[in-house]
């Protein structure tokens, strides 16, 4: 059984990743370029299409809302406890709670929830990532800066995501009738085809994207203790807090199933962004997010394993 998950789901990431990573190592090429692509182009143009084709009941949609925030405030009050116990300083607590609190639920997780649960997962997954990605550009900046920006720069950075925009906008389409363009003819549904094909390229661009990510990173030896405490909270004391939260506040099968194998997914790699740019202890954020994402090919493919999917 793990060993038809691990082919199955994690042998075609391992592929794109893999190639991300040795085309990085062998080239070195600026991978700006990409991310802006990604983050301009083919990220919003996925949200905006699988929204509008998803299959998501109101209320359902309502409680991944209330479980993606009761997930970041759980780990967030753990790493404290822990960290506090540890008695590590304030930055390095800082910079822990961002690796447990976010989660790579772009470039991994929306791939690992196609190959593992199929297209109803996926759909269910994009919610996921657009709620972390909010946070992230909300909370995470204000918890980087150690409160110096405020809410409002991260307010502000959110409203220059392209991606926000495509929430909207799909939102406004399924209201009037997403009929008009999935199933219509005209030049409404043409334009939406060339979106619709526009996102298709996001999966393995992003997976390219975290392996060329990771070609660059290094792990910092000398500060293994709060390396491991954000590794373990974030890929194994995750998984109860996950499968608790989903029950309390009722989420169907599908989606329970989900808020595991999301809520346990390694640190995001734009955490590591925000480290460096406000000296977040950047070294110690870039150590986590390797190590959590080399471990979270073992630990994931026990998971998916013991929830049944991807066999």
């Amino acid at each position: 059984m793990l060993f038809q998950v691990f082919s199955g789901v994690m042998v075609p990431i391992l592929a794109i990743v893999g190639a991300g990573y040795l085309l990085r190592r062998l080239t070195d090429f600026d991978l700006r370029p990409l991310s802006r692509v990604s983050l301009y182009l083919l990220s919003p143009a996925l949200i905006f299409s699988s929204l509008v084709e998803a299959r998501i009941a109101p209320g359902q949609t309502l409680r991944v809302v209330v479980f993606s925030v009761l997930l970041v405030g759980v780990m967030a009050g753990l790493t404290l406890a822990v960290g506090g116990a540890l008695k590590f300083s304030r930055k390095t607590n800082t910079a822990l709670m961002l690796c447990t609190m976010f989660n790579n639920t772009g470039n991994y997780g929306l791939p690992l929830a196609l190959f593992a649960f199929g297209q109803r997962g996926f759909e269910g997954a994009i919610l996921f990532f657009i709620l972390q990605a909010i946070m992230a550009q909300t909370l995470g900046i204000y918890l980087a800066s150690s409160g110096q920006s405020g809410w409002r720069e991260g307010v502000a950075t959110l409203f220059r995501t392209p991606q926000l925009y495509a929430v909207a906008a799909a939102l406004a389409l399924r209201a009037a009738g997403p009929e008009i363009v999935t199933r219509g003819e005209g030049i409404a549904a043409d334009l939406y085809r060339g979106v619709s094909l526009m996102g298709d390229a996001t999966i393995p661009l992003l997976l390219i994207i975290l392996g060329a990510a990771l070609a660059r990173a290094e792990v910092d030896t000398s500060d293994t203790l709060a390396i491991s405490v954000a590794t373990v909270i974030r890929l194994f004391a995750a998984i109860p807090i996950s499968y608790g939260l989903a029950r309390l506040v009722g989420l169907d099968e599908l989606s329970t199933k989900l808020a595991i194998v999301l809520g346990s997914m390694p640190t995001a790699v734009n955490v590591s962004l925000l480290a460096l740019e406000f000296d977040l202890r950047p070294r110690l954020v870039s150590s986590v997010v390797i190590v959590s994402t080399a471990l979270s090919l073992v630990t994931l493919t026990v998971l998916l394993g013991a929830l049944g999917a991807g066999g």
